[in-house]
């Protein structure tokens, strides 16, 4: 092989050059390419100036390629086998359940449900290796951060593809002692001087309308922007909060607030980017997480 062809040796190139070779015009291989006619024009000229030789004659039926060109398309065509064969190879280890798979979600989805679940699909198939990567933080599927992310949310990115495990409700929870010290108020709201909220940074720093409508001298107790930490601060009898009911139920120490009825919370939905929606691992475990969600349904609606 000359050495011009040899210095084209990144694939990101060949492919440009395999692309106009097949399709005989700049045109067609932008299209296959699916980019702009002027960014393969741009590409070739680039390379036949860094190599110093034509790849291409512009003939008035169409490119053909010249004798350094037929060499850089021999090499692109061994490079794109080797590609195809690397696929093949990763397809059927995919199709075997194995490799690695990185779950991202916040701490409290894991906490609740998503480490069950996790460990359950580890006992199904061990040969897949799990990374959790529980954060506050969105990674970004994109950059392929992570391969799954768990998101509580109502409108999800939609250049991801994925699944609406479950739907979800809230309600306003405040903790046993609470209530006892506040009993009268609770019943006779008019006589009730001062009643503490526990507010959700994200949903403004004062306390929530339909409860200043019932108590109108409420004021705020503390600010998060953590619902583990509201929670907390719930249980530890600083004031009334609006707890998810997956969160707010279960624990003994907290009762919804007499006359409360559960609302509407944010969706939770398991996604992937869509370039991995195939891959054998990722998609066993959309279907398996999704089936988990909406097998307790109820415990997220608070029914």
């Amino acid at each position: 092989m000359c050495k011009n062809a040899q210095a084209m040796n990144h694939w990101d190139d060949l492919k440009f050059v395999l692309a106009i070779s097949k399709a005989g015009s700049l045109a067609r291989a932008a299209r296959n390419l699916g980019v702009t006619h002027s960014t393969v024009s741009r590409r070739l000229a680039a390379m036949e100036e860094r190599l110093g030789t034509r790849l291409f004659d512009r003939l008035p039926d169409g490119f053909t390629a010249t004798a350094a060109g037929e060499e850089a398309v021999a090499a692109a065509e061994r490079m794109e086998a080797e590609v195809l064969a690397l696929d093949t190879r990763l397809t059927a280890r995919d199709a075997e359940l194995e490799g690695p798979l990185r779950v991202t979600a916040a701490q409290l989805i894991f906490q609740v449900q998503l480490a069950d679940i996790i460990a359950r699909f580890k006992e199904r198939h061990p040969g897949i290796d799990v990374t959790m990567n529980a954060s506050n933080e969105i990674l970004s599927l994109h950059r392929r951060e992570a391969d799954i992310a768990v998101r509580v949310t109502d409108k999800p990115d939609e250049n991801l593809f994925g699944r609406r495990a479950t739907g979800q409700n809230r309600c306003f929870y405040l903790s046993r002692d609470y209530a006892r010290q506040h009993q009268d108020a609770l019943l006779e709201s008019a006589t009730l001087r001062r009643v503490q909220f526990v507010t959700f940074k994200w949903w403004g720093r004062g306390p929530p309308k339909e409860l200043l409508e019932r108590f109108p001298n409420g004021e705020v107790a503390t600010v998060t922007d953590d619902m583990i930490a509201m929670h907390a601060a719930v249980r530890a009898g600083m004031g009334i909060g609006h707890l998810p009911c997956f969160l707010g139920d279960p624990d003994p120490g907290l009762i919804r607030l007499p006359g409360a009825e559960p609302t509407r919370y944010l969706d939770i939905w398991i996604l992937t980017h869509p370039d991995l929606k195939n891959v054998a691992r990722i998609r066993s475990f959309l279907r398996f997480a999704a089936d988990e969600f909406k097998a307790r349904n109820r415990f997220y609606l608070g029914t």
